[in-house]
């Protein structure tokens, strides 16, 4: 099994409806919410009225914040590119919920295909300070991990989102026609696109006009998707040839359908919307179509980049740059990769001035890939609370990111000082206790974090991986058995079905239903050099020696780095009588990782042995 193949990053697109259902048919609690706390006027009369601010955290590239589901604290993703807020089936169940079915017809499509869902019933759901009764939520497509707010109550009103300083505010504006809603831009300087009419009137979704290499692009705003993308489609119109020299070919992207599709990085010459242009920055395109008419999706990376407010009321948004890279995949801003000279730049932000400002800060600047300043802030957050374990978590992730592993561990120590149950804190610190070969504390702290973790979760299968990584797939085996389970449409299927397939082979148990496992994940996703190397090693335990040396031969040509695949192909040719070529096979494999024989003799895969 090659490990570094399995477990990708998560990228959430827009969503779509299909069929005869009309979003009536489910509540919108949302319609509830009715306190203004606040107001601020112009002389000509208009008056933005403030329904209250949402803290939100990024989480790595994920902007968050936390709700509550029938009394219960949970993390929800800023998700403005799903019409309709969403979670997983996995969510639902370790939330408590009843499934009910979705009415006839309904299902989402984004990138990866489409998926079908079903419905669950909130009875109360509190956000804002406020308690909605009887909220409907659609249960379906790929586990995001946590839960999706969208467009459906992000945008009911006015919104403005500003990830850089970590808030997003619901505005409800009153005679404001004729004023500019860029409020903070106090030098008059902003920029402004037209928002363009959703093809329903139920879609409540951000969409705009974009200009690439000179052609026109439908956009949505995502704050959803960890990077901006284009489709394909919408890049060859632009001109770009994917086949050219100097695209890079990139790792596979999920959404929320199905299927996981491939990525290239592209250079885009000039990148316009609205008043705001870009000349000579990087993107990604996906190999795929994003789903209904949209061509594009404008992701958390150009949301940081920004400070944006969504007047729905008068179908403009407004814009101020906040300086440094707009795109995830662009290379670091130089003197050619910022927007034209004139950008409006925000200039105007109030500096934090309590610990959890700061740290909101400091977690957006990590998600910018700005480790130092995240950790400036994060430094004054924990001088002014230093009683908050999360703020030592996250100053972690920035030190690691800052290639600090030590000071990660030791705000880690402390952090679980303070909160032995903080599951983020457990796993991150069994990584890099595992780095660091400390293989004893790596594995109390997956015995924790797995003590606490609801059955199916995303963090359930991230456990059952690191278990595997420490040489214990027995007790992976029963974490991957309950998210295939509740994952049964999910983009990431073939890699747990693949690596369940793996555990078996280590374990020699079921290995007709490992051989299945693995079959079914190539069915889905193609032979990939990690599903070759557990099919070939599960016809090794099968004495199937002429099918183990053809998979791991697949395996060995696509990935000749891969110990493992080495090894296996060496230990299935000395087996079907071709011992030079065998031992060959596994003096490459000790030359690629020393202590590849010392593992494998732990599962008896040795030359002598079964």
């Amino acid at each position: 099994m090659q490990t570094g193949a399995r477990l990708l990053g998560l990228h959430f697109a827009a969503m779509t409806y299909k069929g005869a259902m009309v979003i009536g048919v489910l509540r919108l609690g949302c319609l509830g919410v009715s306190a203004l706390l606040a107001s601020q006027a112009w002389a000509d009369g208009c008056q933005l009225k403030d329904y209250g601010t949402l803290p939100v955290e990024m989480v790595g590239s994920r902007a968050t914040t936390m709700v509550k589901i029938n009394g219960n604290n949970t993390r929800f993703i800023l998700d403005t590119g799903a019409f309709y807020n969403t979670m997983s089936s996995a969510n639902a169940s370790s939330l408590g919920l009843k499934l009910q079915p979705a009415p006839f017809g309904f299902r989402i499509s984004g990138v990866g295909g489409d998926a079908n869902v079903q419905q669950t019933h909130v009875k109360e759901f509190g956000i804002l300070d406020t308690t909605l009764k009887n909220v409907d939520f659609i249960v379906g497509g790929t586990d995001a991990g946590d839960g999706l707010l969208g467009a459906n109550l992000l945008d009911l009103f006015d919104l403005e989102i500003d990830l850089a300083q970590g808030k997003l505010t619901l505005f409800k504006a009153d005679h404001c026609d004729k004023a500019s809603l860029a409020y903070w831009a106090k030098d008059g300087k902003y920029n402004v696109a037209d928002i363009e009419p959703a093809d329903n009137p139920f879609d409540r979704r951000t969409f705009l006009s974009v200009t690439i290499n000179g052609k026109k692009v439908r956009a949505v705003l995502d704050s959803g998707a960890f990077a901006t993308v284009l489709s394909r489609d919408a890049a060859e119109r632009a001109g770009i040839d994917l086949n050219a020299p100097d695209i890079k070919a990139g790792s596979i992207s999920i959404g929320i359908g199905a299927k996981p599709v491939k990525t290239w990085t592209v250079n885009i010459d000039s990148f316009s919307v609205g008043t705001e242009t870009i000349q000579h920055s990087q993107m990604q395109v996906i190999d795929g179509r994003i789903g209904d008419k949209t061509d594009m999706l404008l992701g958390v990376d150009f949301l940081l980049a920004h400070h944006m407010f969504i007047a729905n009321s008068k179908e403009k948004a407004y814009f101020t740059y906040n300086g440094g890279r707009v795109f995830t995949l662009a290379k670091a801003p130089n003197g050619n990769d910022t927007p034209d000279v004139g950008t409006a730049m925000d200039d105007n932000g109030a500096a934090p001035t309590a610990a959890p400002d700061y740290a909101l800060r400091g977690e957006a600047h990590l998600s910018r890939g700005e480790p130092k300043a995240a950790v400036a802030d994060l430094d004054e957050a924990i001088r002014m609370a230093p009683d908050q374990a999360a703020y030592y978590v996250a100053r972690a992730r920035a030190h690691e990111a800052d290639k600090q592993p030590d000071a990660a561990l030791t705000d880690l120590d402390k952090s679980l000082s303070l909160d032995p149950k903080n599951v983020d804190a457990l796993l991150m610190r069994a990584e890099l206790r595992f780095a660091h070969k400390d293989h004893t504390g790596a594995a109390a702290d997956v015995n924790a974090a797995g003590a606490l973790v609801p059955a199916g979760s995303t963090q359930a299968r991230s456990i059952a991986h690191l278990y595997v990584q420490l040489d214990q797939p027995i007790a992976a085996l029963p974490l991957l058995d309950d998210w295939i389970r509740l994952h049964t449409n999910d983009a990431m299927l073939g890699s747990a079905l693949n690596e369940r397939c793996w555990v078996r082979a280590l374990t020699n148990q079921m290995l007709d239903d490992a051989l299945s496992d693995c079959r079914k994940a190539i069915k889905r996703d193609g032979e990939k050099p990690a599903y070759l190397d557990s099919l070939g090693m599960v016809q090794l335990r099968l004495e199937h020696y002429p099918e183990s040396i053809k998979a791991h031969e697949q395996a060995v040509a696509q990935s000749p780095q891969s110990a493992w695949s080495r090894y296996g192909l060496g230990l299935a040719k000395i087996r079907s009588g071709q011992t030079d070529a065998g031992n060959a096979d596994l003096v490459a494999a000790r030359a690629l990782n020393p202590e590849i024989e010392a593992r494998a003799t732990k599962y008896g895969l040795t030359a002598a042995g079964p």
